[in-house]
């Protein structure tokens, strides 16, 4: 029998040799309907397994998120307490240095007494304006009090002074330690005396 002609195509032949392609072992011929049932159940298995992991990758990515804020609130408290203890202490040790500029403006005052000090004198404003500067570096200004108004937040009243002039009632009269301040806040308060005028 000659080989059939390849140009020709065999209907009946490609039917069953589908059929044979698509049955399952031992199912019977023609039985898909199971085999389709079979896949779509697996198909929506593998979906709800797709889903809860999603679910599940969602959740952690929840997680990590709210552990990167936590972690981003931590840094920023602890730059903050850093800061703040950073600031207090540099506040502490340019405090210990004013008792030294008292001590130079007494030395000061003392010295311009003495007509034969003048060099003297000179040599000790010379390291008090210095160290002004380098306290003025840091932040610290002297805050002037003489003929201010008394305010307890810039100035420790050391004296009451009796005066006659009803204008300087509750005013600074005489300053006995210079006050300081850093930035916006005091440092050191003036110690003054305030006049009291007598009714």
């Amino acid at each position: 029998m000659p080989d059939p002609d390849p140009s020709e195509f065999d209907a009946i032949a490609a039917a069953r040799e589908l059929d044979d392609l698509l049955a399952e072992p031992g199912a019977a011929p023609g039985d898909h309907g199971a085999y389709i049932a079979s896949l779509e159940s697996d198909i929506e298995e593998l979906n709800a397994l797709v889903a809860k992991k999603e679910a599940l990758v969602q959740a952690a990515n929840a997680r990590a998120d709210q552990a990167h804020a936590e972690i981003e609130a931590a840094g920023k408290r602890l730059a903050n307490a850093s800061t703040k203890e950073l600031e207090q202490r540099t506040r502490k040790l340019v405090a210990s240095f004013l008792p030294v500029l008292d001590d130079l403006d007494r030395a000061i005052a003392a010295a311009r007494q003495h007509v034969d000090s003048q060099d003297v004198f000179a040599g000790l404003e010379l390291v008090r304006r210095s160290m002004l500067a380098r306290l003025a570096e840091l932040g610290v200004h002297h805050a002037p009090a003489l003929g201010e108004p008394f305010d307890p937040q810039r100035h420790e009243a050391m004296a009451l002074v009796p005066v006659a002039d009803p204008e300087q009632d509750g005013r600074v009269i005489d300053v006995m330690r210079e006050g300081y301040v850093i930035g916006e806040d005091t440092l050191r308060p003036a110690g003054v005396a305030v006049g009291k005028c007598a009714d």
